[in-house]
């Protein structure tokens, strides 16, 4: 069903928002953006819940100025993808833990529900999901302190580590057969010195 912002007022009840749809007061569980990427601004669903689809707000931004702004900040919480750039707590909490990090938009502390939570699908980024389905960005892993690293090793998802690996092996053999080149014509040593090194992922 399509709303008419004329007829829906949006307010705060504890940790609900409760919606007034033609004079009659429900509550909404669940935001969502109809179509995130192709038009994330226009059609808003107001969901109960048990996941059942309340209405559509056509145009949110013709809502009254309380119920825009309200409605603009929880779309927020749900969809802005803040960017960690530093970790500084991880505290194990059951089978999953409590994070405590720095990001472009200030302090969070979340709960992620186990290892599954991070995905490295495009290394070296890492996407990290909470409990509550919010998400978090690290742009490279690798840029992180020494500290934030050694907070979240054992998480880290195989493919950001083997993706570190191979930048690594790549790199080493390059510079071996830049070593080796230089050195025609002179000491062979210089040649099997560039074979050699270990690599990490550090």
């Amino acid at each position: 069903m399509n709303l008419d912002p004329a007829t829906v007022s949006l307010k705060k009840n504890g940790d609900k928002i409760e919606a007034l749809i033609h004079g009659e007061t429900t509550f909404v569980d669940r935001l969502a953006r109809a179509f995130p990427h192709s038009n994330p601004d226009q059609f808003v669903s107001l969901m109960d819940e048990l996941g059942h689809e309340i209405g559509i707000i056509e145009n949110p931004k013709k809502l009254d100025d309380a119920s825009r702004n309200l409605l603009e900040a929880e779309l927020k919480a749900i969809y802005f993808v803040p960017t960690i750039s530093a970790i500084t707590s991880v505290v194990s909490k059951g089978t999953g833990s409590q994070w405590t990090v720095d990001t472009d938009d200030g302090e969070y502390t979340f709960r992620i529900l186990g290892r599954d939570a991070l995905k490295g699908d495009e290394p070296p980024a890492v996407e990290i999901t909470d409990e509550h389905g919010k998400r978090y960005r690290i742009d490279n892993y690798w840029d992180l302190d020494a500290d934030s690293r050694d907070l979240t090793s054992d998480l880290l998802p195989d493919k950001v580590v083997k993706a570190r690996y191979y930048t690594r092996s790549i790199s080493s053999r390059g510079s071996g057969k830049s070593r080796g080149s230089s050195s025609r014509g002179g000491s062979s040593s210089g040649g099997s010195s560039g074979m050699g090194g270990s690599i990490g992922i550090r």
